[in-house]
C-alpha cells in the first residue's frame, strides 16, 4: 500500500501547518520532509496554481524516488483583478517583508469599497514508481482588513477574514483554522484519494 510520502515545501509556515494537519489526521503513512534531502528548489514558471503544483511534485519526486506532495497557493484580490494571485510569494519578496507587503496592498486598495478576496490552493501528489498523479483544490472566500491583526498565522493571514468569521486567520485557533483553510481542504482531498488507491498499489 502507499505508505511513504514526502511533503515538499520550503515555506516554514506552510510546513508547520501541514505537519499539524497530518498529525490531526493520524494517517498510516511514513512522512518525510524536504529537510531530509539536499535538493535545490525548482522554478515556478507557470501562470496557473495547478501547473506549478504539479511541476513541483514531479520535480521533487523524480529526485527523491518516493511519492511527493506539493502545493501552490496564493491570495487573489477581486478589486485588483485577482492580484497577486500566482505571484503571491514573489510580491512579498519584492516588498522585502510581509509588513511592507501589507502596507503596499493597503495603499493599492485605497478608495475601493470592494474588499472581497480569496485564497486558492492547488495540491498535487505524484508517485513516480507507479506514474500516478493525484490533484485536489480548494478556495477560501473572505475579505481583506487593514491594519493586520493576530499573531497565530503566517503569510497574508493577518489581513484576511474568512467568510462567516469576524477574526482574521491569524487570530483563529490553529486547530479550528485547519478545518477551514484552502490548504487543509486541498491536501485532505489529495490524501483521501491517495489512500483509496491502497489496493492497486500492492507490489
Amino acid at each position: 500500500m502507499p505508505n511513504k510520502l514526502v511533503v515538499a515545501t520550503t515555506n516554514q509556515g506552510k510546513l508547520k501547518e501541514i505537519k499539524s494537519l497530518l498529525a490531526d489526521l493520524e494517517l498510516p503513512l511514513d512522512i518525510g520532509y524536504l529537510q531530509d534531502y539536499d535538493i535545490a528548489s525548482p522554478e515556478e514558471p507557470y501562470e496557473a496554481f495547478m501547473e506549478n503544483a504539479i511541476h513541483k511534485a514531479k520535480y521533487y519526486a523524480a529526485r527523491i524516488g518516493e511519492a511527493t506532495l506539493s502545493e501552490d497557493s496564493g491570495l487573489c484580490i477581486e478589486a485588483l483583478d485577482e492580484f497577486p494571485g500566482v505571484r503571491t510569494k514573489e510580491f512579498l519578496e519584492e516588498c522585502g517583508n510581509r509588513e511592507a507587503a501589507f502596507a503596499k496592498l493597503e495603499v493599492m486598495m485605497k478608495g475601493s469599497d470592494n474588499m472581497r478576496a480569496h485564497f486558492n490552493c492547488m495540491a498535487a501528489l505524484y508517485a513516480p514508481t507507479h506514474d500516478i498523479l493525484i490533484t485536489g483544490e480548494a478556495r477560501l472566500e473572505g475579505t481583506l482588513t487593514f491594519p493586520p491583526k493576530g499573531n497565530l498565522g503566517y503569510g497574508y493571514q493577518p489581513i484576511f477574514i474568512p467568510a462567516g468569521y469576524n477574526k482574521t486567520l491569524a487570530e483563529l485557533d490553529p486547530k479550528e483554522k485547519r478545518t477551514i483553510t484552502h490548504r487543509a481542504i486541498a491536501i485532505k482531498t489529495v490524501l483521501t484519494k491517495w489512500l483509496k488507491l491502497s489496493p492497486t498499489m500492492q507490489e
